[in-house]
């Protein structure tokens, strides 16, 4: 017996930003010199607050937004796939939006962490709700696995259950480069940590004397100065590290 999906039905009305999304404005990869497609915008929230930054941005739907669409820097396919109950279908949407993404598509699904609060009856490879919807769920390996082999292409996760596609692998690279910069402590931090034997007795002769010390007191602070340049760099690592 065949079985009609309401499809239509599972469009969110938003009151933030997706969190695709969002963390693609945190990853630098939408901003205000891009143009974004989204694709499947649902009820257009995304749409709506990417206005509001300024942000230039289309989008399509089939029930909401039916209309043609040009290709984009950036194309969002958020929460797409795990709502199309047909395998195929999904792979065609899929490599749909990856035709129109100049730079870089955005995929992104449920995963199974979220299936335990669903109440649905099992239908294909997923659950038909009580109000007509389906809705799949991946794990993180499996939705990369999804999207590799539908695209032939390497995705690189942005977060849980979200991914990134990216056309140039230049542009792979840099994005990997940058984030790999920004979870690298920062230099201070490093210096600190490295040379604590040196820098403690520096705190401890600035707390007793509340100064730095002076010309013919340096000769203690001799080693620290040789590994950081001077007892004035070293007590600035000390305070950008301990707010002090």
């Amino acid at each position: 017996m065949s079985v009609t999906i309401a499809r239509h039905r599972t469009a969110m009305s938003r009151v933030s930003l997706s969190r695709p999304v969002a963390r693609a404005i945190e990853d630098g990869l939408i901003s205000r010199r891009t143009n974004v497609l989204d694709y499947g915008c649902g009820r257009g929230g995304d749409l709506d607050r990417l206005a509001r930054l300024g942000i230039t941005c289309d989008a399509y739907d089939p029930v909401y937004r039916r209309q043609d669409v040009s290709e984009a820097d950036v194309v969002n396919l958020g929460y797409v796939i795990n709502v199309i109950e047909s395998v195929p279908e999904r792979e065609r949407t899929m490599r749909r939006a990856w035709s129109l993404a100049r730079e870089v598509l955005i995929v992104s699904a449920r995963l199974t962490t979220e299936a335990r609060d669903l109440e649905g009856e099992p239908h294909g490879d997923g659950y038909l709700t009580s109000k007509g919807t389906f809705q799949t769920f991946y794990t993180q390996a499996a939705l990369r696995d999804f999207v590799d082999g539908t695209l032939a292409r390497s995705a690189v996760a942005a977060a849980p259950g979200v991914f990134y596609v990216f056309r140039d692998e230049t542009c792979e690279q840099e994005f990997l480069l940058r984030r790999v910069r920004r979870a690298l402590p920062p230099r201070s931090q490093v210096a600190f940590s490295r040379h604590q034997d040196l820098l403690g007795p520096l705190v401890e002769f600035v707390e007793e004397r509340g100064r730095l010390p002076r010309r013919e007191e340096r000769l203690a602070f001799t080693t620290l100065e040789e590994e950081l340049g001077s007892v004035r760099n070293a007590f600035a690592i000390i305070r950008r590290v301990t707010r002090r």
